[in-house]
């Protein structure tokens, strides 16, 4: 009995890519072997021996990425030669499955070897033939149809990912921290999964100021102190320090209506927010303009008065739409950006459960959190929220 469905061996320039691959995998019920998915396994072993282990023993067959750069790279031939240890063992049997970036050769893989080439199948592509290859889906090729059993949610309970925006510059970043402290100086590891956030982190530089910073359950509005590019083993490692200039986001200037209180108000903040509820009513075509200025009073107290950020519809939408084909990286996303917009719009003051699952286009949540405490000798308002949301509205 393997340990893994699949091991991926691949150079970091093509880190994107194989990702996406990855991610099919695991939301289809594949056990994928993917550093990025293995961290705390890697974490304090040897690597050397680990891989070795991975490549020639713990996985019923390995994909092997192709490019200029895993022909060159020390890390990834180490890999390649324990995985050929095994298929030699088994006299092939299929063990490698090749995919191409380029035309690059391997001197060890065959040229008659059958493989399949990224640049025409694409992510969904290969991920597709890997199901078939494992027999977790039956593809009729010939009439171009496919079914696949239904996969288990993927669950994110907490986000290994910061997010990191820049008002001047507007964008936002969603890198994986490998270390962190937090405090009045915040300091952040990060290790750039592609080229573009590396190339990003550069220009951070020239903008130091109006930076906003999230991880774990801290938010602050910031200064970037610093911005510091080192490589280790062949791989990008940036060490980023910012001073906190804010982190307490209550809004002390409320209002509520006879009917409705200021704490009511932010639970529909919060459903709005997590599962697209209370959206605004400012449709005035009937001509009730009674109606319309009402609606407008509502509205502007759900969203809070001179919010930091001001709630219009759920986060998820929007983001669901730029990484849905990602599901992890989307789902971890989301469960920090929940955090940043919880806290910036003044919905809470404290986070104590926050849960996404995600299966398909549906978004499950489960929230709980309180507000500020207003007086010493009552408890603060809790908001709960369970349900599910459509991605795809």
């Amino acid at each position: 009995m393997f340990e893994y469905d699949i091991a991926l061996s691949f150079a970091g320039e093509q880190r994107k890519q194989v990702e996406e691959i990855a991610q099919c995998l695991e939301a289809a019920g594949v056990e994928v072997f993917y550093d990025n998915f293995s961290k705390a396994q890697l974490w304090g072993n040897d690597l050397y021996q680990h891989l070795s282990a991975v490549y020639q023993k713990k996985a019923r067959f390995c994909i092997i990425f192709i490019s200029k750069e895993y022909a060159e790279k020390a890390w990834t031939n180490h890999e390649l030669k324990a995985a050929q240890a095994r298929a030699f063992r088994e006299k092939g049997a299929g063990y490698i499955l090749p995919v191409r970036f380029d035309n690059t050769e391997v001197a060890s893989i065959l040229p008659t070897t059958g493989f399949l080439d990224f640049r025409t199948e694409g992510a969904a592509g290969i991920c597709a033939a890997a199901l078939e290859k494992l027999g977790k889906v039956n593809v009729a090729r010939s009439a171009g149809t496919s079914s696949a059993p239904a996969a288990d949610p993927l669950h994110c309970d907490s986000s290994p990912r910061a997010l990191i925006l820049s008002k001047e510059l507007g964008v936002t970043l969603f890198p994986i921290i490998s270390e962190s402290s937090w405090a009045e100086v915040i300091d952040l590891s990060v290790e750039p999964e592609d080229k573009e956030t590396d190339s990003v982190l550069t220009k951070f530089r020239a903008q130091k100021r109006g930076m906003l910073v999230a991880y774990g359950l801290d938010v602050a509005e910031a200064e970037l102190l610093s911005a510091v590019r080192s490589t280790v083993r062949g791989a990008a490692l940036w060490k980023l320090q910012f001073k906190a200039q804010k982190m307490d986001f209550r809004n002390d200037m409320e209002m509520g209506t006879s009917g409705t209180s200021t704490d009511q108000f932010a639970e529909m903040r919060v459903r709005r927010l997590l599962l697209n509820e209370h959206l605004p009513q400012l449709d005035n075509s009937d001509g009730d303009n009674l109606a319309l200025m009402n609606n407008l009073m509502r509205e502007n107290l759900i969203q809070g008065l001179n919010p930091t950020i001001a709630v219009k519809e759920s986060l998820f939408l929007d983001l669901f739409r730029q990484l849905g084909s990602l599901p992890r990286s989307f789902l971890e996303s989301a469960w920090i950006s929940a955090v940043v917009g919880l806290k910036l719009s003044s919905a809470v003051e404290h986070i104590d459960y926050l849960r996404l699952a995600l299966a398909g286009t549906s978004l499950s949540i489960q929230f709980s959190g309180h507000r500020h405490r207003r007086y010493s000798n009552v408890a603060p308002y809790r908001i709960e929220v369970s349900g599910q949301l459509s991605l795809t509205q």
